[in-house]
């Protein structure tokens, strides 16, 4: 008897290489599914638009705070920086039907948020993606600012329903009625749909 318990436990001493070769196989396939499933490229694309949301908001509330203490926009006022001199670099944002421009190209107004606390340091530089700019001249206490979602969830969402259009300065266009548009917004097709703070 104790023959038999030991031929059994010798004749099975581990897996065998198919074994092993099967069990490697279905993990990889496993992986393989779960890999596109997830789509770690979108998953990047998220992240960009969290960021992009979270400057643009940040930008939105800095913007709302420096009206608050000086009662205008920086681009309003001569004091403490004039931001409004027409040169390149300087523009003053519009109306956001007409006149809405790149962050990058309103630096000096960004430059006032920066040095009355409102923003820290460098804001422009640490923003890696186009954040819009306007505001409404007509009574001077509106301001949208505006982002183009990466990831196919928020260029879907029916909150991204801006396009913009030219060249700069730009303009950027409610699609209220859901196809007025050259491309309808929201679309997860389309690069030039906008999503808008105010």
């Amino acid at each position: 008897m104790i023959r038999k318990k030991q031929g059994l436990l010798s004749g099975r001493r581990g897996f065998t290489l198919i074994e092993l070769l099967i069990v490697i196989g279905v993990l990889g396939i496993l992986a393989t599914g779960l890999l596109a499933a997830v789509d770690p490229f979108e998953q990047l694309k998220k992240a960009r638009d969290a960021n992009s949301q979270n400057a643009s908001i940040e930008l939105l509330n800095a913007f709302t705070r420096y009206y608050a203490t000086h009662g205008e926009f920086p681009w309003n006022l001569d004091t403490p920086v004039d931001c409004d001199t027409g040169t390149a670099g300087t523009q003053r944002p519009g109306a956001i039907a007409s006149d809405a421009y790149e962050l990058q190209t309103i630096e000096n107004c960004i430059t006032a948020l920066e040095s009355d606390g409102e923003l820290k340091a460098n804001f422009v530089d640490n923003v890696r993606t186009s954040i819009y700019v306007a505001s409404d001249p007509a009574d001077n206490t509106d301001v949208h600012v505006c982002f183009s979602p990466e990831g196919k969830a928020l260029r879907s969402d029916s909150l991204t329903k801006y396009q913009y259009t030219g060249t700069g300065p730009y303009a950027i266009v409610e699609d209220a009625d859901g196809g007025a548009l050259a491309s309808d917004c929201p679309n997860v097709n389309e690069s030039d749909c906008l999503r808008c703070f105010e």
